[in-house]
This record gives C-alpha cells, sequence and structure tokens, in this order.
C-alpha cells in the first residue's frame, strides 16, 4: 500500500474525490458485467425470508448496491462463507 502524505485540507479533499471517483467507475464496471438480483430473487433462490434477507444486508454479511440490488458475485461470496 502506498503512503500518501499531505500538508494542507485541500490536498486532502482532491485525494479523497479522486479515490471516491475511482471506487465510483470500478463499482459501475463490476454492475455493467455483473447479473444483479432484487431482494426477492435473491429470497427466492435462498428460500430465506424477507426478513432474513435484510438482516444479511443489514450485518453485511450479503453486500448489495446502493439502490438495493444484489450482485451475482455478492451472492457467490455470502454462500461459499455459509
Amino acid at each position: 500500500m502506498a503512503q500518501i502524505i499531505l500538508t494542507e485540507k485541500s490536498e486532502l479533499k482532491t485525494v479523497l474525490k479522486e479515490a471516491l471517483a475511482e471506487l465510483r467507475a470500478e463499482e459501475k464496471k463490476e454492475t455493467l458485467s455483473e447479473k444483479l438480483y432484487t431482494r426477492n430473487q435473491v429470497r427466492k433462490r435462498l428460500g430465506k425470508a424477507w426478513k432474513t434477507i435484510d438482516n444479511l444486508i443489514e450485518k453485511g454479511m450479503l453486500k448489495s448496491t446502493a439502490s438495493g440490488l444484489i450482485s451475482e458475485a455478492a451472492l457467490n461470496d455470502y454462500l461459499q462463507k455459509s
């Protein structure tokens, strides 16, 4: 991991903005190339209740996008861990 030394507040803002933009671009790329599922589709696939799916998302055990969709990769990660 690279170390960054910042001497001014404005530098910190610039670095954070660049990092956030990079993360958003990566997320968009992943989202566009992956199949996304609704909570209801995931619920049916796992045979679990709505509340269980919501709890898994809240606890960070099942990751979802900002719009509440769940990617194939996130679903596979959860299944491998459980």
